[in-house]
């Protein structure tokens, strides 16, 4: 299994996750503000050798696009740019419902959404 980093993005808070490939799971990584956005997820890239890049893609419960999902995936064409790593888009409803439940922030959501890429192909 590759080296995966999954992402929650949102305007103002991103949280991230990565893969343990050994175990096929997602873990929380943290949450980032979107000052040095790129940087920081550069930086990740490197230290942790990361593969792919799975992202939630914003939907409403019927399946439809909404404006955030614009703003995701002016996100992905920028981030494809700046680290000409394979982007996936993985549905992100209910995630951060789930996220909440628990109490959790933003990286759990992006474990959440990491989690069902990887249940789906490995």
């Amino acid at each position: 299994m590759p080296n995966l980093l999954g992402i929650d993005y949102g305007q103002s808070k991103i949280g991230l996750a990565l893969a343990d490939s050994e175990t096929k799971t997602a873990v929380p990584f943290g949450m980032v503000k979107s000052n040095n956005l790129f940087s920081i997820i550069k930086d990740i890239i490197k230290s942790e050798n990361i593969d792919k890049i799975v992202i939630g893609l914003p939907l409403n419960m019927s399946g439809e696009e909404t404006a955030q999902t614009n703003i995701t995936q002016e996100f992905i064409e920028d981030l494809k740019v700046k680290t000409g790593l394979e982007i996936i888009t993985e549905d992100e409803r209910l995630t951060s419902v789930q996220a909440n439940r628990l109490g959790k922030d933003d990286a759990v959501a992006a474990m959440y959404i990491l989690q069902t890429y990887i249940d789906k192909h490995y």
